[in-house]
């Protein structure tokens, strides 16, 4: 462990910074900071803990996730937007915050830009009037949350877009934000950047310098000039890091600092030219305080589409999102997309409310109130006692010569609990690299859980136990280790869902825990008293909808949902590349399996084209094509699809267009047909591949009406 005479210069100057800022601690004997620390706005992000993502464009009346940029003002057209009604459905859910996307890749503005005529402004809502930003802004100040943008760098409808004038009016949208709104707390930009799209009507591809082309830090800077509070999000920080994923979790340990690496050796890292998989877990040490968020949606995509009302995450899995993200010391960015209305839909905010009452129900009792606190040592002035005011202004320290120093909790009385919360007072740096809690069980200590990252919090769960003693033993720091808190909790009881699963032969088998009843229905409604209890499997012979609730003891369980695609033991394949595997492959049920065309001679570029005959006619409603999940290599980023009633005559595509956002959320794609066709022969044509040369599909499915 490294003492106080071992901190940097840097360090000596974060400590006159701390006692600055923080005059009543600096009256005791300071304890120097450990650089890098965060800003003040950092330090305010980092006390807000999860805040909502809010996707609401012209994407919203598509059905797209990216829009191309062609697309009319006139699309735009909520029923009933209700800005108060929004924002407080996210607050009473426990979120401090709305991230709004002011601007998305398509360049539609939700503001009445004096940039563009592709705004609110060239729509017949509101007559034209009308400002989502600042409905949006203004019901945040109403309800006690903070406000933040988000502003697409990339904009596929402005003819300029690639050139230097496009820097400027990208510039002047961000003046407009950052002045006509108030006080932002959070800045959003990400790595999207470039590639095909309307521009003006060019209709073409246009590549960028992503390193350069935006002059990130002159526009970064400029935008701190007028908001100096708040965080600026992006591959690179300044402030914050993505997090690697749109899964819901940071990795674990997860440090709040980060040294960013290029792509590409002897480059400026920059948003879309990083190795951005490092953000998972950050750097041990790093150069800069960039703390991770984790951002990811409530339903499989960013936007609001009607068939994934049944899809949306429920209060467990959100729970479970809470302990992977906040847990491991990242904030949470929740994506809560409205729907065409302008609200939040049903289920959203059902899942939501039932969110908010389990973490109501794990913060219901910290079992270390009224616990006595003592250490194996400790700084003037920072006794162990400061862990259990949860105030990260109030910290213990140890001693600076303790070789293995600890916090030991005696409870008021024998307690069970099976989650602990930890935290390190991080405006003086993440200092903490290992530690161990021990409880104590027929009158010794025995070791519980350990862990290494502790930061702005570590919310660890472990086997349930009960004690009346608890100790927190810190195994190794970088500097005199420092927590601000130790509080003891009881995880709720959950009763999850059943899981659904349906086979290639349309077998449905509906499994939940021991005990427990199930009840299901296939007919795309909420199961309810009178819905069969399942009993055995059973055969959806043209798929479905089917969703499941688990009952115990007058307790009824989230629903699930899932639909089942067209049972595929009968397809056949007429016509596809071998050299490389099986085309049988793509619907053989098992997503690991994977049909390609990286043949042992060389990749087979695309398009490649899979010919398949269904063995029946299908009232095709939906292909879903589910891309690997283990690189991005061959995954299909625009497509085609044909049908045909007797595999000679295809005719124009029934749909065809791109898999938006598919790198970063590789999950199944929908593709909805604009009216069902019937048809027994199906082609597939991957077209576009994000990377290398070659296709690759884990597996096809087809959705019956």
């Amino acid at each position: 462990m490294k003492r106080l005479s071992q901190l940097t210069p840097a360090a000596a100057l974060g400590a006159f910074l701390f006692a600055a800022c923080f005059p009543e601690a600096a009256a005791k004997d300071a304890l120097a900071p450990l650089a890098p620390v965060p800003s003040a706005g950092q330090l305010a992000w980092h006390d807000m803990e999860m805040y909502a993502f809010v996707h609401f464009t012209i994407n919203t009346f598509t059905g797209k996730e990216w829009g191309y940029g062609d697309e009319k003002p006139e699309l735009f057209n909520p029923s009933d937007f209700d800005a108060d009604d929004l924002v407080k459905t996210l607050a009473d859910a426990g979120l401090k915050g709305v991230v709004l996307t002011c601007k998305h890749h398509d360049g539609f503005c939700l503001w009445p830009t004096r940039t563009t005529r592709h705004s609110v402004a060239s729509s017949p809502w509101k007559q034209g009037k009308g400002d989502v930003v600042k409905d949006v802004s203004r019901a945040c100040k109403k309800y006690g949350l903070k406000f933040g943008i988000y502003l697409s760098p990339w904009d596929r409808n402005a003819s300029s877009y690639g050139t230097p004038e496009y820097i400027r009016m990208y510039r002047e949208q961000l003046k407009e934000l950052s002045t006509g709104y108030g006080p932002l707390f959070l800045a959003w930009f990400d790595g999207a950047n470039g590639g095909d799209g309307y521009y003006g009507g060019a209709r073409e591809k246009r590549s960028i310098d992503r390193s350069t082309y935006y002059q990130w830090k002159t526009t970064w800077g400029e935008l701190k000039k007028r908001q100096p509070r708040a965080v600026v999000f992006s591959d690179v920080g300044p402030d914050l890091r993505w997090v690697g994923n749109e899964s819901g979790y940071a990795g674990y340990p997860c440090w709040a600092t980060y040294t960013p690496v290029p792509l590409q050796a002897g480059t400026e890292p920059a948003p879309g030219t990083v190795r951005y998989q490092l953000g998972t877990e950050g750097t041990v040490d790093g150069k800069y305080w960039i703390p991770a968020e984790v951002d990811v949606s409530i339903r499989p995509g960013w936007f609001w589409h009607e068939h994934e009302n049944s899809r949306v995450r429920t209060p467990e899995n959100l729970l479970n999102l809470y302990f992977n993200s906040v847990g491991r010391g990242a904030n949470l960015n929740l994506n809560v997309p409205p729907d065409r209305r302008g609200r939040i839909h049903e289920e959203d905010k059902k899942s939501l409310a039932g969110f908010r009452a389990l973490l109501d129900e794990l913060y219901s009792r910290n079992f270390a109130s009224g616990a006595q606190a003592q250490a194996s040592s400790a700084s003037n002035g920072y006794g162990a006692k400061w862990v259990l005011d949860r105030k990260r202004t109030t910290y213990w320290a140890a001693g600076p010569e303790d070789g293995q120093p600890s916090v030991t909790l005696k409870l008021p009385e024998m307690s069970a609990f099976d989650v602990i919360r930890l935290a390190e007072p991080v405006q003086l740096g993440q200092r903490i690299r290992k530690f161990r809690v021990d409880v104590r069980e027929n009158g010794r200590f025995v070791k519980w859980v350990e862990g290494s990252s502790v930061g702005a919090r570590v919310i660890l769960k472990g086997k349930p136990v009960t004690t009346d003693e608890v100790r927190v033993v810190v195994e190794d720091s970088k500097a005199v280790p420092a927590l601000s808190e130790i509080s003891l909790w009881k995880y709720p009881v959950l009763l999850h869902a059943p899981e659904i699963k349906g086979d290639r032969d349309g077998q449905v088998t509906l499994s939940a825990a021991a005990g427990t009843v199930t009840r299901y229905t296939t007919d795309g409604s909420d199961p309810g008293p009178d819905s069969p209890v399942y009993e055995k499997p059973f055969m959806l012979p043209s798929g479905g909808t089917v969703k499941a609730v688990s009952e115990y003891r007058g307790k009824v369980s989230s629903v699930a949902a899932s639909v089942i695609p067209v049972p595929v033991r009968g397809w056949k394949v007429l016509a596809g590349e071998r050299k490389a595997s099986a085309p049988e492959l793509a619907f053989d049920g098992d997503p690991a399996t994977l049909w390609n065309t990286h043949a042992a001679q060389g990749e087979l570029p695309p398009p490649q084209a899979l010919d398949i005959d269904m063995g029946r006619e299908v009232n095709t409603a939906a292909v879903i094509y589910t891309p690997r999940r283990d690189s991005a290599r061959g995954t299909i980023d625009q497509y085609a699809v044909y049908l045909s009633r007797d595999g000679k005559d295809w005719g124009a595509p029934v749909a065809e267009g791109e898999f938006s956002n598919i790198r970063a959320n590789p999950v199944p794609q929908r593709i909805d047909l604009k009216a069902p066709v019937r048809a027994r022969y199906l082609r597939f044509v991957g077209k576009r591949v994000l990377e290398g040369s070659h296709v690759v599909v884990a597996e096809l499915g087809v959705v019956e009406k």
